[in-house]
């Protein structure tokens, strides 16, 4: 008995009783919230066309078989009232809230009870004894409950479809955190390893180079590990850097290693995501430089264009970037198998310059004319 009572109130627990006895949305949302689900699309124009053409039909078959003036007066009454509840749903569909049915309700249902009590309030007699009037009675009961039914059923519906489209973008930026937390986790190792894989051999040998790349690596961890748990971060910023990152690699690589930064002040105030810079010039570094037995210069090339879009370019003198590479599409996890060295790079940060700017970025690969790479990032200015 306990048992069978247990489940019971489990089940009443369980029962909404807002939507039992049809009292209206259950979610409300913070201003924020609603500022995000201003987002949406609103309704389309073939939904508009189709609601107009059913209320006409709902109309016309609220009028048949009536006297024609009878029939004239119900129609347009009919019309009138579903054209007022079809402004009403739209209302309701951009914020579908329990105060704003309620409001539906008294701007539709409500005034039409109140019509039809006038008239039999004003002539009760007549009014009874008119089979037409029972006939009108019934047909405006039907309607005002049928647009009732269809105001809460969009409110109910739209209330609910919001709160869910909430919860998956929730979930879908915290996946995009964490693939931008992978990718950057993915960028720092790289280059340390290396580093310090240097840095041990030089100490192991006593090399007089440890002490000032032991210097110089400090100071870009001091400075840069901070910068990657933000999501975007100044151009400026990051090219502060990629400066200590080259210092690093000059005390590694010596005269070899000849670097150009040249940022416009405009272009320094301007967001990327964080990494990417750091990226294309460790990889014009590894690609283009290290290779070649007399070195190259890297140079990094940040303008605003006239219609406010952001270009950075990473180049270099060394051959080239290779014809995979060339070929390879964004986001194609297939290709990246064909340069594997290279191309996780590439894809990481095509990866979080889509995450932050969407189609708006791109990053693309070419030759250069006097001989090299050039890795250019583009972020298309936002449409006011």
């Amino acid at each position: 008995m306990k048992n069978s009572f247990a489940k019971l109130r489990g089940f009443f627990r369980e029962v909404d009783w807002r939507l039992v006895f049809l009292m209206g949305p259950r979610h409300s949302f913070t201003p924020e919230q609603w500022q995000r689900l201003d987002r949406l699309p609103g309704i389309s124009p073939t939904i508009k066309v189709a609601a107009v053409v059913n209320v006409l039909a709902l109309a016309w078959i609220a009028s048949l078989e009536l006297p024609q003036a009878t029939a004239r007066l119900v129609f347009a009454s009919a019309l009138l009232v579903g054209l007022l509840t079809l402004w009403i749903g739209a209302d309701l569909w951009r914020h579908p809230t329990q105060k704003r049915l309620y409001r539906a309700y008294g701007f539709s249902a409500f005034p039409l009870g109140a019509v039809f009590g006038f008239m039999m309030a004003s002539k009760p007699q007549q009014w009874m004894q008119d089979p037409w009037n029972h006939e009108l009675l019934i047909r405006g009961c039907a309607i005002g409950f049928f647009y009732s039914m269809a105001t809460w059923a969009v409110a109910m519906w739209r209330n609910e479809f919001m709160a869910d489209w909430l919860h998956d973008e929730a979930l879908r930026e915290q996946k995009l955190e964490l693939a931008q937390r992978l990718s950057s986790a993915q960028i720092q190792p790289h280059f340390l390893f290396n580093s310090l894989a240097s840095l041990q051999h030089w100490v192991a040998v006593k090399d007089d180079r440890a002490a000032p790349l032991l210097q110089s690596l400090t100071s870009y961890l001091r400075a840069t590990l901070p910068l990657f748990d933000r999501p975007l971060l100044a151009v400026g910023e990051e090219a502060e850097a990629v400066r200590r990152y080259l210092e690093v690699m000059q005390a590694r690589l010596g005269g070899r290693l000849r670097f150009v930064l040249d940022i416009a002040p405009d272009a320094a105030a301007a967001q990327l995501p964080p990494g990417v810079l750091l990226t294309l010039v460790e990889n014009a570094v590894e690609h283009g430089v290290q290779p070649q037995l007399s070195g190259g210069e890297v140079q990094l090339l940040a303008r605003m264009q006239d219609d406010g879009s952001l270009c950075v370019e990473v180049l270099d003198d060394g051959s080239g970037p290779s014809e995979a590479l060339l070929q390879l599409p964004p986001l194609e996890p297939f290709a990246m198998l064909r340069d594997a060295e290279a191309s996780l790079g590439l894809q990481n940060t095509r990866l979080r310059l889509f995450q932050a700017f969407g189609p708006a970025a791109s990053l693309s690969l070419s030759h250069r004319l006097e001989g090299g790479c050039r890795a250019q990032v583009w972020v298309q200015a936002a449409k006011s």
